[in-house]
């Protein structure tokens, strides 16, 4: 088994998960999730560490939000690793939009490369020192050990990207909405948009004069649905989520102008928002494409371990926490 494990630090949920590989797949280990309640962040993981019996002293894979940082796919001329450096430096100054002096450069050359082509694609992620900073102080305070940082979107693809296929991952979290398209297993595009889980409780809070609790439960219970609740709550959420299509179409109309002349042919839906009821239905609806709920554990042993610790079928909300505890095995 892995001496790390991943740790998704959600804003209303902290999770952790760790696997250990099993033949072409993995087997699963430990899991658990705890909210964050009159409590620091460092105290609720230490809580959750133990609940799930992993070694506070353990190393851990993190992952940071879309929002947080910046993130670009350039392409450039093949370079050696000295002069990508220099290259990288110059894409940096030209794509983020603070000063170079208050973030950390960070690239990878993307695998899938035409070897006949002069030019590389390579992505670019510049992390803010000060987020750094932060984190650091809450491993250091939690007792635990930094193994691998990296973005919510990458731990998404490791566990929901296929190598044959051209997707959109969509990762619904309670502040924003982040979307990756994938073609044959590599990054296209990353973005993030403002708006998530708690826009649509807001909504409903404002809409309907629900307090925070009810618009919550309303929200979990009927959804996008318009057979339920007379379609009082579809009709707020239905506009907010309208806007999501609005963006996925304009994501369409630029992949296009990038020379691929056809939409995804999946949307992929991941996040504790992935369970919204109706959402599926409402998609295929706008985009006229296949939508479908992520299973983070399609490659995981089914064993006794496995039904003891994930006791439902639909967890697109583990995505992320599945994805950093396998990155590395």
């Amino acid at each position: 088994m892995a001496s790390f494990f991943g740790l998704d630090l959600g804003s209303s949920q902290i999770k952790v998960a760790q696997a250990k590989k099993a033949g072409q797949g993995f087997k699963l280990a430990h899991l658990a999730v705890e909210s964050v309640v009159n409590e620091t962040e460092a105290e609720a993981i230490k809580k959750v560490v133990k609940s799930a019996g992993i070694k506070l002293s353990s190393e851990v894979n993190l992952a940071l939000p879309e929002s947080e940082v910046y993130t670009r796919i350039v392409d450039i001329p093949k370079l050696s690793e000295t002069e990508l450096n220099s290259a990288i430096q110059f894409e940096a100054e030209q794509y983020v939009p603070v000063s170079l002096d208050e973030v950390e450069l960070f690239h990878q050359i993307l695998p899938g490369n035409d070897v006949e082509s002069k030019t590389m694609k390579v992505l670019l992620i510049a992390v803010p020192k000060a987020r750094l900073s932060k984190v650091t102080v809450l491993l250091d305070g939690a007792g635990l050990i930094p193994h691998n940082l990296e973005t919510e979107l990458f731990s998404l693809k490791r566990v929901l990207a296929e190598p044959n296929r051209y997707l959109l991952l969509l990762l619904l979290s309670h502040k924003t909405t982040d979307m990756m398209v994938v073609y044959k297993g590599e990054p296209v595009l990353m973005h993030s948009l403002p708006g998530g889980g708690l826009a649509l409780t807001r909504s409903l809070v404002s809409e309907m004069g629900l307090s925070e609790v009810q618009a919550e439960q309303y929200k979990h219970a009927y959804g996008l649905r318009p057979d339920l609740l007379e379609g009082k709550v579809a009709g707020v959420l239905a506009p907010l989520m309208s806007e999501l299509v609005s963006q996925i179409e304009k994501t369409y109309v630029y992949l296009n102008e990038q020379g691929f002349k056809k939409a995804p042919e999946q949307v992929v839906l991941a996040g504790g928002g992935a369970l919204l009821p109706g959402l599926t239905s409402f998609l295929v609806g706008k985009l006229n494409t296949e939508v479908v709920v992520a299973d983070p554990f399609k490659n995981f042993v089914k064993d006794e371990t496995f039904h003891q610790l994930v006791p439902t079928e639909a967890n697109p909300q583990w995505s992320v926490a599945v994805g950093l505890a396998v990155k590395g095995l």
